[in-house]
Order: structure tokens, then sequence, then C-alpha cells
């Protein structure tokens, strides 16, 4: 006997169809895993047009995305959940985002609730302050407060699962950002150094303290730098031929198999890169910071280059440049460590697993 598929809501302000950052990529792959598997609902918090409709055909979206046609304000948002409960006896609500903590009200006590963190605001205060930089006054404790109002509450990055699991226990629950690409091959002519990132502040940042600070210690080396994403809008390079602006690109072979070596001197903020594990996944060599090895620390040394100082950054880059052997060797390990760490049973297998099961 086959029992009916479990049905879930997922309530949303992200627009997960215009790909572009990693909050996106990360809902756009929770929604392909749950689609096939249940009787998914998007409740898309703002306005769909004609335009976004298209796009979720062109994703082949299996699942009916509803838009509540509201603003971005508390009680419409929690007003637009409540009617869709009235419509439809949903079984599993995941909010994603403690942003939209607020419709929490709004989902039944029939219903299993969920919260989708991405990341810990407290971390990402915490990294800004190490560098005086100006942050919000959000605790642990006070995440803590609203995780405790759900029967299941996801971190997407493995450090931040063990210190929110040891206060909530099983309600923790480790969802990773999976990937599934095909190896890249090696270029031996290949200098090409890039960096695929959105207008978030702390990839800005990031790129600021790369090319200020790294950058000119790699003139002695034929390398250009391809930088893709919507960080472009919000950043102006220096005039140098060497480097390429592309913008957002949506096609992911373009994007990396135009990059020999992948850099992300990110050097704050909270939760899982996702450029990071899609470098990896795609087998490419990976030059980041401690900051960015967030959650891949079982990597850092074999499967990807952690460097912090200006120097140990450019040296990295310098040497997987010039040593295409280096390259194929590091390459090849990220890729067995992305397809270990980061398939899409083992980052998904606990989350369908309480879905499914535990009814």
């Amino acid at each position: 006997m086959t029992l009916p598929r479990p049905k879930v809501l997922i309530v949303t302000r992200i627009p997960f169809w215009v790909l572009g950052d990693g909050e996106r990529m990360r809902l756009l792959a929770l929604v392909w895993m749950l689609a096939p598997r249940t009787e998914l609902t998007m409740l898309f918090l703002g306005k769909l047009q004609a335009a976004d409709i298209q796009r979720l055909k062109e994703l082949r979206i299996q699942a009916q995305v509803v838009s509540s046609g509201t603003e971005s304000e508390p009680a419409a948002e929690a007003a637009a959940v409540a009617r869709e409960f009235a419509r439809c006896d949903h079984e599993v609500c995941i909010v994603e985002r403690i942003y939209l903590h607020h419709v929490r009200t709004a989902i039944p006590p029939s219903c299993r609730a969920v919260l989708d963190t991405h990341d810990l605001l407290s971390r990402h205060a915490e990294s800004r302050r190490a560098l005086n930089m100006p942050a919000a006054s959000v605790t642990f404790e006070d995440e803590l407060a609203v995780f405790g109002t759900y029967d299941r509450v996801l971190l997407i990055q493995s450090d931040e699962h063990a210190v929110v699991e040891s206060r909530l226990g099983a309600r923790a629950l480790l969802v990773p950002h999976p990937v599934q690409f095909p190896q890249r091959p090696v270029v031996a002519s290949g200098q090409r150094l890039g960096l695929v990132a959105s207008r978030y502040q702390a990839n800005v940042d990031g790129l600021a303290w790369f090319m200020s600070q790294v950058w000119p210690q790699l003139a002695d080396v034929q390398a250009q730098l391809h930088v893709f994403g919507t960080i472009r809008e919000v950043w102006d390079p220096p005039l140098d031929e060497r480097i390429v602006r592309h913008g957002f690109v949506a096609d992911f072979n373009a994007v990396w198999g135009c990059i020999d070596v992948a850099i992300n001197p990110v050097r704050w903020g909270s939760g899982l890169k996702i450029k990071n594990v899609e470098a990896l996944g795609n087998g490419l060599p990976l030059v980041t910071t401690s900051h960015g090895a967030g959650g891949l620390q079982e990597g850092v040394g074999s499967a990807f280059v952690c460097a912090d100082t200006p120097h140990a950054f450019a040296s990295a880059c310098r040497e997987l440049l010039i040593r295409p052997e280096k390259r194929e060797v590091l390459g090849a390990a990220a890729y067995e460590f992305a397809r270990s760490h980061f398939s899409p049973r083992r980052c998904f297998e606990s989350l369908l697993e309480w879905i499914l099961h535990k009814r």
C-alpha cells in the first residue's frame, strides 16, 4: 500500500527562481529535493510577475507556487499564511529564515513547524565585531529562544549545527547545500583566478581586501581575475586589463568552466559558503580564508587551501597558477571531498526521514 505524500508548505520572501546568490541556490536545492517526494506548496510573500512564472516553468519546479500579493509587512504576511492553512491542511511548514518568525503564530498546532536558518545571526554579528565593524545586537540566546518554538531547526553548517544541537538535541538537523556536478578537467595552460559572488557586503569587503592586499603580489604572474555575479553592480574595479567582470551568468558550465583556481577571500559572516561548496563540487582547486572554511574544516589542507594573510593567500594562488600538476591533485581531492560530504542524499537524508516517516 502506497501512503499519500505528505503536504509540505514552504513560506519565503526569497525569489529562489532568480539565481545569483547562495541563499537562492540553497532554497532552490531544497525545493528540487522536496517537490518529487511531497505535495509541495511554495508561499511567496510578495508579488509574482509574468517573467517569474515563466522562469519557474523553465526550472521545472514540481510544486504549486502561490503569491501572497502583499508587501513585506508582518501582520499581512502572517495573515497570508493563515489563509493558506485555511485553504489546505499542510502537515509540515518550513519557514525560510528567522526574519519570518512573525508568521509562526499562523501555523496551527496540528502542523509540524520547521525553521530553516541558513546561518546564525549571532555568529554573523560576532565576526563583524571581530573586525571592529558595526554589528547587530542579536545574541545566541536570542536565537535559541526563537528556535525553541519549532519542531525542527535546519542548520547548513556543521559547527553551527553542533552548537545548536548541544542545546536543542535532535530538534537541530544538519542540512547542508548539496552539489552534483561533473568533475572539471585541468587545463595545463590555465591561469584564470575566479570569484563567484553576490553583492552581499561580506563579498564586497573580501574582494576589496584581495584587490588591495593580494592582487598586487601577483603582478609577476600571467594571471587573469574573472569576477562573476551581482557583485559587479556594486564593485568598481581598478583599470587593469587582467580583470574581467562578467556579472551574473545563469549557465553554471560557463561560470565554473572559465575558472582554473577558485578564490573566496571572505573575512566575516556566518553559515556555509555556497560558492566554496560549488567550487569543490566542480573539482576546482580553491583558496579561501579560515572564515570561508567554516563548515568545511575536514578539508583544510587536503581538499582546499586556507590562507588568512595577504602573503599566504598570494603564495597559494601563485603556486596553483604556475603548477598544473598541483591543480590536478588538489582538484581531484576537492571533488572527492564534495562527493563524500555534500551529495544530495547525505545533505537531505535526515530531513527527508523526519518528513516522510514521522507522520
